[in-house]
């Protein structure tokens, strides 16, 4: 996936639609500022953030206008739903699903779920629809991620990972066992279509 990039010392002006998040890397001090306005005022602009590192801001519950000023270094972003700036080495606090569900973009984009389920058998964990993905980030046919999921369950509390109800398929070993973890990867093969698959 590619992430948008703002070059050092550089400006750039951002639409966040209502509902999503943008989520931005620096290795330098960066300035985001919020455009408002009121009537019969010019716009102007509202310090909205001031970060080094990583910074997730929204979801924005209005179409947001922000303006990024990059520092020393350049910016890269991401806007969606669920959005991550990849490759960035960032790893949040792991999301957990002990339940049979589907997974929220959120929860796979997160790059890690934990699991510790009691009920005695298999529990189904669907896969995000395909519509659901594309609106996570920006993703181009050919773009992957991948994610882990850590079945922390002892006896016989197993976890499958299956079909979402449309546009996300599993490929390979589907089951992760107690006390082990699988990793996956999934990647847009067409608009609101993705393919996941088990690689270790």
């Amino acid at each position: 996936m590619s992430n948008s990039v703002i070059a050092l010392q550089g400006t750039a002006e951002v639409v966040v639609p209502a509902n999503e998040s943008i989520a931005l890397l620096s290795i330098t001090q960066t300035n985001v500022f919020k455009v408002v306005g009121f009537p019969n005022y010019p716009e102007q602009n509202d310090l909205e953030s001031t970060f080094t590192g990583y910074k997730l801001l929204g979801p924005y519950t209005a179409e947001t206008t922000l303006i990024i000023n990059a520092g020393a270094a350049s910016v890269e972003y991401q806007i969606g739903v669920a959005p991550v700036v990849f490759g960035s080495n960032y790893q949040g606090t792991p999301t957990t699903q002990n339940s049979a569900a589907t997974l929220t973009t959120a929860k796979v984009m997160s790059g890690l779920i934990t699991t510790t389920q009691a009920t005695g058998a298999t529990i189904a964990v669907l896969l995000p629809n395909g519509a659901d993905m594309e609106l996570a980030a920006q993703f181009d046919v050919g773009d992957f991620f991948d994610w882990g999921l850590v079945n922390l369950s002892t006896g016989a509390n197993t976890v499958t990972i299956t079909n979402a109800a449309s546009g996300n398929n599993i490929n390979g070993a589907a089951i992760v066992a107690v006390s082990s973890s699988a990793q996956f990867r999934t990647y847009k093969t067409a608009t609101n279509t993705f393919a996941t698959y088990r690689i270790a």
